[in-house]
């Protein structure tokens, strides 16, 4: 919900960026003249259809990419890094239920203790395999989206993994005043500290999020270009990339969506970027 605001934000954002940055102090004869280049640029050549004009703002040429005044680039904050390998470590995350609360009296029998409520999760067995029991998590309840809490992972049991495919994993959750509820689900974040992979890494905020895939814009000439990546482990910061980038590339950090858009209205609207 909070990806879509922030697209619909950009989305009556960005025409008042780009009319504005066309804007300037220029005089009739300069309009008449850019009025005249922009016709010509509207019609079909023989290397393809450019949406857009410089007195817009933002170019967009189909099999080239965007390209931004210098006025729009400031306008709309953009941001532009190398993509370079770093040394990563990426965070599990699980969706885990409560079965267990903290009022129930600690087993005589057991490792279940009075004043920890205790959840269960069924993970794949790449997961399990870099999960150990004591490792330390946080977790969110679902209820309180302002509150995290830190935890353990408790038990990984393999059991299962012969009948479905999963192992189930149970974590111990510190809940001295009793919040969490038997049957509440919970969100749990695992950062796997003890595994450190050199890969290239880029920002979270680099990668549009699709619902045909992952995408960045990768800076070429004086052209910006949407281009398809494969993702890996992640955090709270940092994505690996296991295709589409090569160590070097230039990408935008942001703002993503807004390019986005800029790219949607000059080929999905017919229309152009202004």
């Amino acid at each position: 919900m909070k990806k879509y605001l922030k697209v619909m934000g950009w989305f009556f954002f960005i025409p008042l960026i780009l009319i504005l940055s066309g804007c300037g102090d220029r005089s009739e004869e300069k309009k008449g003249q850019d009025e005249v280049a922009h016709g010509k640029e509207e019609g079909h050549s023989e290397e393809g259809h450019n949406h857009g004009s410089e007195g817009s703002g933002a170019t967009y040429e189909e099999g080239k990419g965007i390209t931004l005044l210098e006025e729009t680039k400031q306008s709309l904050g953009l941001e532009l890094a190398e993509v370079s390998e770093s040394d990563f470590h990426p965070e599990i995350d699980l969706t885990a239920q409560i079965y267990r609360s903290s009022a129930e009296a600690s087993k005589v029998y057991g490792r279940e203790r009075q004043g920890n409520a205790y959840a269960t999760a069924l993970v794949s067995s790449e997961i399990a395999d870099h999960l150990k029991v004591g490792q330390k998590l946080q977790f969110i309840s679902k209820k309180n989206l302002n509150l995290t809490n830190p935890g353990v992972v408790l038990k990984i049991d393999l059991a299962q993994l012969s009948v479905l495919g999963k192992a189930e994993v149970l974590v111990e959750l510190p809940d001295k005043n009793n919040h969490l509820k038997v049957g509440e689900f919970i969100d749990v974040k695992v950062s796997l500290e003890n595994v450190s992979k050199k890969h290239l890494n880029i920002p979270r905020s680099s990668v549009l999020e699709t619902a045909v895939g992952n995408f960045v814009f990768v800076k070429n000439g004086t052209f910006l270009v949407r281009t398809e990546i494969k993702v890996g482990s992640q955090n709270k910061d940092s994505m690996e990339v296991l295709e589409g980038l090569y160590e070097g590339d230039t990408i935008v950090i942001r703002p993503v969506e807004a390019l986005y858009l800029i790219e949607l209205r000059a080929v999905k609207g017919g229309g152009h970027s202004h």
